[in-house]
């Protein structure tokens, strides 16, 4: 996130939004004008002018009050647009940069990491200009009362752009770790209350209750270190801009007394001393929160930058599989050995194995949800030849089907209109028609993940839809018929089956039946 971004988003609107806040914060500084023009003319007996400052003075306020609304508007605007667009580019390189991110995470950057940036980074930019228009704009009125007080002036701004190097650092420290903090209590969340059903079911709230507080005190902590930072920032801003305004104003008492200066003066400088307190508070409160979030701003930038497309081979359909010396290693010192598979196109292939000895990852592995800590998977075409596969020709039904908050249909074409011609043949084929009709939009039906408005067998039945429908080559079943009744599974299974696609099935229950369907048994064992 950086200034010349948020120009970009609209130019014309970011220099109209410039020169609105320019001139709103040289408004007290022109009432200040007034004020002396005011003061020395009450000294002088002249009332006339006196009535004509009050009537300028007057649409200097109501000005402020017009470019007030009128700044704040444009600038919500500009926010909102640019907000949209480093969501946009966020998710876009979430999504192609094809790593495993945690949930977590991505949220935390999309909300809590952007918010932070904008109000410790956009916010101050303004606020640091505002801080400029004032303090420019008092040495303008002070030069004009007297030379003195520009070296005077000069003098303080220079120590007080200074200040913010003192905590650039613990600033940046505290923003990164209210950014951590944040996504570990997201993270927190989104683990437990997964499991809220069970928590009840148990009446396990007590440990609910335990690690959420836990949680939520380390994230208050980070962001009430954070604060405490600021805090002392400003503390140190204003005990410099006192300092600094008690000189200015025995300069200008000194300067009043040798009748270098009007006597408008001396009720001008008491509100000169204020602006220019004002002034460098601001400046260095908002540059140093600017400093304090360029590294938050570094990796919010990484993560929306476009992910650069690297040349590979040309994907190709997949109808087969082998995989040699695959393992894989976990964080915590355990390992998973793979016997060296090799199967072939069209092979009807049951797999079973120990509990933990690694069915499901192995599935997770040909996807390459996750990467092997070494070895290799290879795939092959209908020619036995090597290729660079392409995924969304594996239909992959697991136990837990993941859906979306959109019609039947598109979950099953996953949003390509082209195959919805084939949807009414194929949910026959699943054993779906008959749920289908019982539902008011048929197809067109929008899936509530919230009010769980199908089944599981007919979450498992719809994906099963959409790797019939995208003419996978490859089947892995992952339990992914343990929600379908026994009669309806072995309907499945026999279309599956008598097709020309190779299929991999996991199931911890099955029939001799069933057992018969498939071609040959792998069996993995836990090392």
């Amino acid at each position: 996130m950086t200034i010349k971004e948020f120009y970009k988003i609209n130019p014309l609107r970011f220099i109209v939004l410039l020169l609105i806040n320019i001139g709103l914060y040289a408004l007290p500084i022109l009432g200040t004008v007034l004020s002396i023009i005011e003061t020395t003319a009450i000294q002088q007996g002249n009332f006339k002018i006196f009535l004509i400052v009050n009537v300028c003075a007057f649409v200097c306020l109501m000005a402020d009050y017009l470019l007030q609304g009128l700044s704040q508007y444009i600038l919500s605007q500009q926010e909102e647009q640019y907000n949209v667009a480093i969501r946009d580019k966020t998710t876009k390189h979430f999504y192609a940069d094809q790593k495993d991110h945690a949930v977590a995470q991505v949220q935390n950057r999309l909300t809590n990491d952007i918010v932070q940036s904008q109000q410790n980074y956009i916010t101050p930019f303004f606020s640091l200009i505002e801080g400029v228009v004032i303090i420019v704009s008092t040495i303008i009125l002070l030069v004009s009362l007297h030379w003195s007080l520009l070296v005077t002036i000069s003098i303080m701004v220079l120590i007080s752009l200074i200040l913010p190097k003192l905590l650039e650092k613990p600033l940046q420290n505290s923003m990164i770790q209210v950014s951590k903090t944040n996504q570990k209590y997201l993270d927190c969340l989104e683990k437990w209350l997964n499991g809220l059903a069970e928590i009840q079911r148990y009446f396990s709230g007590a440990k609910l209750f335990k690690v959420t507080s836990k949680a939520a005190k380390n994230l208050e902590d980070a962001n009430v270190k954070q604060n405490g930072a600021m805090q002392l920032l400003t503390v140190i801003n204003g005990l410099v801009s006192a300092i600094f305004s008690l000189i200015l104003f025995s300069l200008v008492g000194y300067l009043f007394q040798q009748k270098l200066v009007v006597f408008g003066a001396i009720t001008g400088v008491g509100n000169c001393q204020s602006y220019l307190r004002q002034g460098i508070q601001i400046i260095v409160t908002s540059y140093g929160k600017m400093k304090g979030s360029e590294t938050l701003n570094k990796e919010i930038a990484k993560t929306a930058t476009p992910v650069k497309k690297v040349k590979t081979a040309k994907k190709v359909r997949p109808v087969a599989i082998s995989t040699h010396n695959l393992n894989l290693k976990f964080p915590n010192g355990e390992r998973l050995q793979f016997p060296d598979i090799n199967i072939e196109q069209g092979e009807k292939i049951l797999l079973t194995g120990d509990s933990g000895a690694g069915k499901s990852t192995l599935f997770k592995l040909v996807l390459g949800q996750i990467k092997p800590s070494s070895g290799q998977i290879i795939f092959k075409d209908k020619d036995g030849s090597r290729i660079n596969p392409d995924m969304s020709k594996i239909g992959y039904i697991p136990q837990d089907p993941v859906l979306f908050p959109v019609t039947i249909a598109d979950n099953m074409t996953m949003f390509s209109d082209k195959l919805k011609s084939a949807l009414s043949q194929l949910v026959e084929k699943v054993q779906l028609a008959g749920d289908i009709a019982k539902f008011d939009d048929g197809l067109e039906q929008k899936i509530d993940l919230n009010k769980l408005n199908i089944s599981g067998g007919q979450r498992q039945k719809i994906v099963l839809v959409r790797a019939l429908v995208h003419q996978s080559e490859i089947f892995l079943i992952d339990e992914g018929t343990s929600a379908i009744d026994q009669q309806a599974t072995m309907q499945i299974l026999r279309e599956i089956t008598s097709s020309s696609a190779t299929v991999i099935f996991i199931a911890h229950s099955f029939n001799d039946q069933m057992k018969e369907m498939f071609d040959r048994e792998i069996h993995l064992t836990k090392t």
